[in-house]
């Protein structure tokens, strides 16, 4: 296949094994809920509070990129169930905790596609934050969303990923 007939949306293999990773890592480190949601995020049904976005470089020929992307409200309250009890929550703390599950869900997902044309190494998380997901959301050619419900709220991660011959 050449490079200008790969497909510009990631097969169903890679969004399901991103979207586990990120159904496991909610459910181990946090002990909550969490399941796959079928309403893909537009502008219009985003919530209007701050987000949390935890970035990873997926390292390889072709380059992408995985975002996890949180409201300021959840990520604390996933914080507050990944530490321990009592712990105080400053907002960079929220931020590396956000950081520690992008991080996971990545290394789920690269384990998971080891061995395929999507296989990567990662970068180390870049945690930003913005007063609400208009200001950075927009998905490219080559992105794909992916919406995870969880009891504390709405987790998504934004996916752009090519294959690579040469993984």
């Amino acid at each position: 296949m050449s490079e200008s007939n790969i497909p510009a949306i990631p097969p169903t293999e890679v969004t399901t094994a991103f979207q586990s990773a990120a159904i496991t890592a909610l459910q181990e480190l946090t002990q909550i809920e969490a399941c796959p949601e079928s309403i893909l995020p537009t502008r219009e049904n985003m919530p209007s509070e701050g987000v949390v976005l935890a970035t990873i470089q997926l390292l390889r020929h072709a380059s992408g990129t995985m975002t996890l992307v949180l409201t300021a409200k959840t990520a604390s309250q996933l914080a507050a169930r990944y530490l321990p009890a009592g712990t105080l929550l400053t907002e960079e703390l929220v931020d590396d905790v956000a950081g520690e599950f992008a991080n996971v869900i990545a290394g789920q997902a690269k384990t998971i596609l080891k061995g395929t044309t999507y296989h990567f190494g990662m970068s180390t998380p870049i945690v930003t934050r913005a007063a609400s997901p208009a200001q950075f959301y927009i998905v490219s050619e080559v992105s794909c969303a992916i919406p995870v419900a969880s009891e504390l709220g709405r987790v998504l991660v934004l996916l752009d990923l090519l294959p690579c011959h040469d993984a």
